[in-house]
């Protein structure tokens, strides 16, 4: 098979960000999971409710410290991303594919998307489809215009 009859996957199917254009960082894709998750507000704490945390910035992921009573969490933390190995921009990807265009076929299109196992992404449709009240779809299907 030479070159010239490859076919590649269009970007143009992929949809858009809905926020603003920044500074491309090694977190970016973290930096707009705690705008979806905290769009008005400050990190809560998941085990005591408290709005004021200190930003820890390791290497992958980052991660909070709650002022009060000490103890860790990240953005995932209470969301369909919870316990997941699949990364951050995958994650947005295909949740954008599931608020912009669900129905037949969404595994297979987050599979394409993302680059995940076709397991992975059927896994991932069913935590969404699970979740209607997640604090990362509701954020999205705010600031994504309806599909049409």
């Amino acid at each position: 098979m030479d070159g010239s009859s490859m076919v590649f996957p269009s970007s143009e199917a992929l949809p858009q960000s809905p926020l603003p254009a920044r500074q491309k960082d090694l977190h970016s894709p973290e930096r707009e999971l705690e705008q979806l998750r905290w769009a008005r507000s400050r990190p809560v704490c998941p085990h005591c409710g408290f709005r004021h945390a200190y930003r820890l910035e390791g290497s992958q992921r980052v991660r909070f410290k709650c002022a009060r009573c000490r103890k860790q969490y990240s953005a995932r933390r209470g969301t369909v991303m919870e316990r997941s190995n699949v990364p951050t921009a995958g994650w947005l990807t295909a949740l954008r594919l599931f608020i912009t265009a669900p129905g037949a076929g969404l595994p297979a299109r987050i599979e394409r998307a993302t680059g995940v196992s076709y397991k992975t992404a059927w896994s991932m449709v069913q935590r969404m489809r699970a979740a209607p009240e997640d604090p990362l779809i509701l954020g999205l299907r705010q600031t994504t215009p309806p599909p049409g």
